[in-house]
């Protein structure tokens, strides 16, 4: 096998040290309980460079998940600029078209993405072929690679994509958070328009490489039949030489203010049912009072539940876990005579949520909801939020007690404050006579 000097240099920084915890020192991502739970099992890491690696092994998977997160989303576009992120992303995919052929070759398979917050490359592999898989994947990231062809190449399948016409649901979504949050950074498309990616250069690309594509901007997360000696040492020595660099803050002017009640009406011929989205700005994810606003959302389901028109295709209610403050909003489908009444009483909902508070039963009942829903996820997902979105270590085995100790006056204090700061945004999409 043939190395660049960025892996030789890789054998280099190997035999250092690890910065951080050290090998085996904590074997706990989270505050260490008394009880073994079901992070008892994981290991933090950290690469002289920056590069975060936290395993979770479990001995009887026969595969390894190997998740790397760079802690850059489509907020970082600038006003004219959407889908940039994405697109550096799709450049560096770009520059091996045979990506996937290659990784599955070793019976090993990849996917990759960008979203408002982060961007992500999952690989999953047989465990004897981890190392072979991981230096693939290594190549797209730790050495710059931004290649004319491969932009190009890019750009055009980017565009192609913008072209490609939305579903309803797609659009009702696009034009709620538009119309929810402006120039915003969560108002704007993670792949952009057609103008904009068109408008976008390759030094533009380049850019957004060197400022946040840095070793001590990601994280890995690997879980399944890991051998964590083994694996670190693959890590320093395919990822070792990775550049670390001064890194960018999420900081941002606040949102547009939605001083008054905002309805939208967009005609969609193609649509069947009439389409709903509405909602108002919430908190952040590390926020001490983001739980409270998923037990509003788990309050309103409870509500909505009670009485609920007739023909309704799908409704649920939600609060989305944001770097910055995402929406309390609510999604909904349903048979056009029923639009205007629908509507008025999703309406109806938000507002009670401030005049009414809960009642004990509807507390009790969104607790227990919220809890089962929270407890049930994979620990990966814990450990991927924990690091994106800066929460406590121990964020998951305080849930119970965090959510034992709220109160109906709080919640309703909440949904004053949100509710004052912004009314509620309503998009309706349907055909013209609808």
């Amino acid at each position: 096998m043939r190395f660049s000097k960025v892996h030789l240099l890789g054998v280099l920084i190997a035999v250092l040290p690890v910065a951080g915890y050290g090998q085996g020192s904590d074997r706990s991502s989270v505050a260490t309980p008394v009880n073994e739970t079901q992070f008892s099992n994981v290991r933090r890491e950290s690469l002289l460079n920056g590069l975060q690696i936290i395993t979770h092994q479990r001995p009887g998977d026969p595969t390894i998940r190997c998740e790397i997160v760079i802690r850059i989303g489509s907020m970082f576009d600038s006003v004219g600029r959407s889908g940039l992120v994405a697109l550096t992303q799709r450049t560096l995919l770009a520059v091996n078209p045979r990506l996937r052929e290659e990784l599955e070759s070793l019976q090993a398979r990849i996917d990759w993405g960008v979203d408002t917050d982060k961007t992500w490359f999952r690989l999953e592999s047989p465990p004897a072929a981890f190392e072979e898989a991981l230096e693939i994947l290594s190549r797209l990231l730790v050495v710059e690679n931004i290649r004319t062809d491969a932009f190009k190449r890019a750009q055009e399948e980017q565009i192609n994509r913008i072209r490609e016409p939305l579903s309803p649901a797609a659009r009702a979504e696009e034009v709620f958070y538009q119309s929810m949050y402006g120039d915003y950074p969560y108002g704007r498309n993670v792949i952009g328009t057609e103008l904009t990616v068109s408008n976008l250069r390759q030094g533009d690309v380049y850019d957004i490489f060197q400022r946040f594509y840095l070793a001590n901007n990601a994280v890995v997360i690997l879980t399944g039949n890991v051998d964590s000696g083994r694996n670190l040492r693959a890590f320093k020595y395919f990822f070792g030489a990775w550049s670390k660099g001064a890194l960018t803050p999420a900081t941002f002017r606040a949102p547009i203010q939605v001083p008054t009640p905002r309805v939208v009406r967009v005609e969609d011929q193609r649509a069947a049912e009439v389409e709903l989205r509405g909602g108002i700005p919430g908190v952040r994810y590390n926020s001490p009072e983001f739980l409270l606003t998923q037990l509003l959302a788990e309050i309103l389901a409870q509500r909505w539940s009670t009485g609920s028109p007739q023909p309704m295709v799908v409704t649920s209610f939600a609060a989305e876990p944001r770097i910055l403050a995402g929406p309390l909003f609510f999604t909904g489908r349903v048979d056009p005579a029923q639009a205007g009444a629908v509507s008025q009483r999703m309406a109806d909902a938000f507002a009670s949520l401030a005049t009414a508070p809960p009642t004990s039963e509807e507390l009790a009942s969104a607790r227990r909801t919220l809890e089962a829903r929270l407890e049930s996820r994979p620990v990966e997902q814990w450990l991927r939020d924990i690091e994106v979105y800066s929460l406590p270590r121990n964020y998951p085995l305080m849930l119970r007690s965090k959510l034992a100790s709220v109160t109906s006056s709080e919640l309703q204090s909440l949904a004053r404050k949100l509710s004052d700061a912004n009314a509620l945004t309503t998009v309706i999409l349907g055909r013209k006579n609808d």
